[in-house]
């Protein structure tokens, strides 16, 4: 089946990119050099007014050859067991008035949000390390809510509820919506993790197959440096995404990471005889052949820009 492939990069370096020209121009060019078409633009949510100017120079650079600029965001803290979601959703709102308020050229393409559910810092009530099945309902055994078992289930739906919120707002505003999406939700512990949706629905089922619904773009981050194992953790979201309507599917994208200091094997930048650009770019044309027969099957993300910049040829 013919595919017109995108492919994603990921920048979370803004300031030093958007207020610089030089800065710009390398990247522009890197992410040519590399087929990248989605630039994924770490912006907080008040940076939208603080850094206007800059975002319209670095948007308009980026249409003029082509290339569509997301806004991208996510916090542990922006689930229901910590601070919430209302500065997450003020970000959007400042992201739309943004748009409202630029010429077209100068504009986002969408948003991604980046909220991962799992236990980091002083958030801990998704108990990492337990699959679903061995949570306890014992009252008592909860951080959040009155069990383990629940902690987690209003944990999902937290994460619903916020995909939920940012897809009615981008929508409405004519924008894409994307999600970067941890690989293991199909196989946490050996288990699914599934979850009744809204609170009061009598259907349970996996969370990836809820937000499979609420998105446009489906990012795993699907991170290994073989690329027989990193297409095994996109196969099942993909070929679930393949059975929807070709009208309301999103587009599920694979992942590579290539920055230092996250681990051999899993990042190509700590990969021995590995860490180079022309065999992350031979292994991404492994990964996207390995995928291409799936109908809902969008391309490749390479996380990160700072550490593909520097990365030897």
């Amino acid at each position: 089946m013919a595919h017109t492939l995108a492919r994603g990069l990921w920048i979370w370096n803004t300031a030093s990119i958007i207020t610089s020209q030089t800065g710009t121009s390398q990247l522009i060019t890197g992410a040519q050099q590399a087929d990248v078409t989605d630039l994924y633009l770490y912006t907080a949510p008040e940076s939208y007014a603080s850094t206007k100017p800059q975002l319209q120079t670095f948007i308009a650079s980026a249409t003029e050859v082509g290339l569509r600029v997301w806004g991208l965001d996510g916090d542990r803290a922006y689930f229901g067991d910590a601070a919430g979601p209302s500065n997450f959703y003020h970000g959007i709102d400042n992201l739309t008035a943004y748009n409202d308020a630029v010429a077209p050229n100068e504009r986002f393409f969408g948003f991604q949000a980046d909220n991962e559910p799992s236990d980091q810092g002083d958030y801990t009530s998704f108990h990492n390390g337990i699959p679903d099945s061995a949570l306890s309902t014992a009252p008592g055994s909860g951080l959040w809510q009155a069990t383990q078992a629940l902690d987690r289930e209003m944990l999902m739906r937290s994460w619903l509820s916020m995909h939920t919120t940012a897809q009615q707002v981008l929508h409405a505003h004519g924008l894409q919506f994307g999600a970067a999406m941890p690989w293991w939700t199909e196989n946490y512990e050996g288990g699914e993790l599934s979850v009744s949706f809204p609170g009061d629905s009598n259907e349970r089922k996996g969370i990836m197959k809820y937000m499979m619904g609420l998105v446009d773009e489906f990012v795993i981050m699907s991170y290994n440096t073989d690329p027989a194992l990193a297409a095994a953790r996109v196969d099942a979201q993909a070929a679930y995404a393949s059975t929807m309507p070709a009208a309301s599917r999103p587009r599920v994208y694979a992942s590579v990471e290539v920055t230092q200091g996250i681990g051999p094997n899993i990042s190509y930048g700590d990969t021995a005889g590995k860490d180079f650009k022309t065999v992350v770019m031979n292994d991404v044309a492994t990964l996207t052949s390995s995928l291409m027969n799936y109908a809902a099957f969008g391309g490749i993300a390479i996380h990160q820009w700072s550490a593909w910049e520097t990365m030897p040829t």
